[in-house]
C-alpha cells in the first residue's frame, strides 16, 4: 500500500518522535484524509532523509507520530537540472513547475525574454504545487523556485553546463552529453522563441544551442521532454 507522504520542517523532529502543529498540515492529515491513531506515514525533512512513522496521538492542536524507520531517499536524480523557463501563462507556468518536479527538475528560475508572454507569476500558489507535486512523486526534496531573472542574469547566474533550446542548434538526437558535471542548467524559450541577440548572447556565455527536432514544441513540452532526456542520458538509458 502506498503511503502519504508530508514535507515537514526539521524543527518538528524530536527525537524518535515528531510532533505536527502545522495547521495546514494537521487539516490535510485529520480533516481532508481522516488519519486516526496507529494509521502510517511518511514524513520529508526536504533534506533527503524520510521517516517512516505511526501516529500515536491525535489532539485538537497537534498531531504526536513515533518514528519507526529513518532512511534516505533515493529518488533524486544524480544530474541536477535547474529549468531556466521563459515566463508564459500562468496556468502554463504551474503545469511546468509541476510536471518537472514529478519528471526529476531540481530547481525552476522564471526569466523574462524580450518574447515572453507575461511579467509575473502568483509565487505562493506555484511554490505550493511544487510541494505537492514532489509528495506525489516520492521525491526527497522540494524543488526551488527562482526570483525572476533577465536573459543575461540567468546566463551568468548558471553554474555548469547550459543548454539553450532552439531550432537552430544541433540535434538532441546527436547531442554528446558530458558527464563531466552533475549540473545541467536548461534554458527554455517562450512560445515566440528567443530573439536573435538572445541566442548570440547564450553562445557568447559558453552556452550550447540544442535543437529538439524538427516538430515545434510548445514552450510548456519543450522543457519537460529536454529534462527527461538529459536525465537519462545522464544514468546512461538514452
Amino acid at each position: 500500500m502506498k503511503l502519504h507522504r508530508f514535507f515537514i520542517a526539521p524543527g518538528m523532529i524530536e527525537g524518535g518522535m515528531i510532533r505536527i502543529d502545522d495547521a495546514g498540515i494537521l487539516h490535510q492529515m485529520k480533516d481532508v484524509l481522516r488519519f486516526k491513531p496507529n494509521d502510517t506515514v511518511v514524513f520529508l525533512d526536504g533534506t533527503g532523509k524520510e521517516y517512516e512513522a505511526v501516529i500515536a496521538e491525535l489532539a485538537p492542536k497537534f498531531l504526536r507520530a513515533d518514528i519507526t524507520e529513518t532512511r534516505e531517499n533515493k529518488n533524486e536524480p544524480a544530474l541536477r537540472i535547474t529549468l531556466y523557463q521563459s515566463l508564459c501563462k500562468k496556468d502554463k507556468f504551474e503545469w511546468i513547475v509541476e510536471k518537472g518536479t514529478e519528471v526529476g527538475v531540481t530547481a525552476f528560475v522564471p526569466v523574462q525574454a524580450s518574447r515572453s508572454e507575461k511579467l509575473g507569476l502568483n509565487r505562493e500558489r506555484a511554490e505550493r504545487i511544487l510541494q505537492e507535486a514532489a509528495e506525489q512523486s516520492e521525491r526527497g526534496i522540494v524543488p526551488s523556485l527562482g526570483e525572476t531573472l533577465s536573459v543575461a542574469e540567468a546566463l551568468d547566474a548558471a553554474q555548469g553546463e547550459k543548454i539553450l533550446l532552439d531550432g537552430s542548434g544541433e540535434s538532441i538526437h546527436t547531442f554528446d552529453f558530458r558527464h563531466s558535471t552533475d549540473r545541467l542548467n536548461l534554458f527554455v524559450g517562450p512560445e515566440g522563441g528567443w530573439a536573435p541577440e538572445e541566442i548570440a548572447l547564450a553562445r557568447e556565455k559558453g552556452a550550447r544551442i540544442v535543437s529538439m527536432g524538427p516538430r515545434v514544441l510548445r514552450t510548456e513540452t519543450a522543457g519537460m521532454v529536454a529534462a527527461a532526456v538529459f536525465l537519462m542520458k545522464g544514468e546512461g538509458v538514452y
